[in-house]
């Protein structure tokens, strides 16, 4: 283990402490940060090594473009609009890396810390800004945990096409004012276990993402389970699958608090115009509570009136032991018969409130219900065997724009058994 100081560190927050560390960390081995700020730039991690941070430790984002990555520095990096390709953490194709203890801080304040002119509650949108925080790119058995990471200007950390990945104890407080704040990006990665974790985001905590485009070695999203998380974002989704033209398949979420968020959980396809759509399949979310959430689920192929001939297919979700209240309705919603099947309910008790903007405009919300959003809690349609049982509705008596407690369209092998509710439920036109 080396310390950084030995290295010339200073980790004073004003001396540029790059090339020091970059120095430590091609000695190879973990290298050490005792208490300080260290201001950097962006550094490569290597293979059989990583960071160590005390408490009281920092590393803090350079404010100075200049000291970060090109955007070509490497194949797999892509910038996007509004942010570019640099990250202050980089792990490209390495292995056995460790990251420990103390704190990030992607220096947020330094790109983005204006108010919007049009809307205050967010950040206007800078010129300039690096991309993901911390990026593990095509790397074998990475080990992040009792760690903090705060104030990125973009997304925190970002594993794509990575195998072997334990990330425990991580605790991400982002500003809510912040654009694309995600949590942890979990894209085209395979063997990885999420637990511990509290996450207040600007945008979604957790994503599981199926974008090979990229990569070299096209692989995809499966084996991994996410649990024993704290989870809140008032702008996005706690937890989202979807996202790319791959494959998620065979991940398990399970013991997971949401609270104060926009969406608790959406699984999503095809999520633009732009975007091939993703295959979703097999995928268990069990233990799950949702606390004053806007809406609780939404499961789609697509969004914002987006009608290709063609979506990819989301089969086989399953979701147990679930409590939650919502002022929205739920969606599981198909392109077209064929492509939404086998999705259950089970052991599910929810309330909702007074059903606040429930007419709003479609064009004004993130994929959700394409002709408004629905007078229900759970909105079937285009869907092919789904069950709900064991499941209790609530709704105020005095809210009368709650029609019904589930509706069911151009629907087949649609169940309810033990499903109560102080509303009546429809299914194809016919109460039930």
């Amino acid at each position: 283990m080396h310390n950084v100081r030995d290295f010339g560190a200073k980790g004073d927050g004003v001396t540029k402490d790059t090339g020091a560390i970059q120095k430590a960390i091609d000695a190879g081995g973990i290298v050490h940060f005792p208490q300080g700020v260290y201001l950097t730039g962006t550094l490569y991690l290597k293979s059989g090594g990583g960071l160590e941070l005390e408490e009281g430790a920092v590393l803090l984002g350079s404010p100075d473009r200049e000291d970060y990555n090109k955007d070509d520095a490497f194949p797999q990096n892509r910038a996007f609009a509004h942010t570019s390709g640099a990250h202050l953490l980089i792990a490209l194709e390495q292995h056995d890396i460790v990251l420990r203890g103390g704190r990030i801080d992607g220096n947020r304040k330094a790109f983005m810390n204006q108010p919007d002119k049009e809307d205050s509650t967010v950040f206007a949108m800078p010129e300039w800004r690096p991309g993901q925080m911390v990026f593990f790119c095509e790397c074998t058995n990475i080990t992040v945990t009792d760690m903090e990471m705060t104030e990125p200007p973009y997304w925190t950390l970002f594993l794509h096409g990575c195998e072997f990945v334990t990330i425990r104890g991580l605790r991400i407080i982002n500003d809510f004012r912040i654009h694309n704040g995600d949590g942890i990006d979990i894209d085209c990665c395979r063997f990885v276990t999420v637990s511990d974790c509290i996450i207040h985001s600007a945008d979604d905590c957790i994503t599981l993402r199926g974008n090979e485009e990229p990569l070299k070695k096209k692989r995809a999203c499966e084996y991994v389970t996410i649990s024993n998380c704290v989870l809140s974002t008032e702008r996005c989704n706690a937890i989202r699958i979807g996202v790319g033209n791959g494959l998620i398949r065979r991940c398990n979420i399970s013991n997971i608090v949401i609270h104060d968020t926009l969406t608790g959980i959406c699984l999503v396809s095809q999520y633009a115009v732009t975007s091939p759509g993703v295959a979703i399949e097999d995928i268990m979310l069990n233990d799950i509570r949702l606390e004053n959430c806007v809406r609780l689920f939404h499961i789609g192929t697509t969004v914002r009136g987006v009608r290709k001939e063609e979506a990819k297919s989301i089969r086989n979700i399953s979701f147990s032991r679930i409590r939650g209240n919502a002022v929205k309705g739920s969606i599981i919603q198909g392109r077209s018969r064929g492509y939404m099947e086998n999705i259950s309910f089970k052991d599910v008790s929810v309330t909702y409130g007074r059903g606040e903007n429930i007419t709003e405009k479609p064009e004004t919300s993130y994929g959700e219900f394409i002709d408004g959003n629905p007078p229900c809690a759970f909105w079937v349609e285009n869907a092919e065997n789904v069950s709900f049982k064991d499941v209790s509705v609530t709704f105020p008596e005095e809210a009368n724009e709650w029609k019904n407690a589930l509706r069911g369209e151009n629907t087949e092998n649609l169940l309810l058994e033990e499903f109560s509710s102080n509303r009546p439920s429809s299914i194809n036109g016919k109460e039930v």
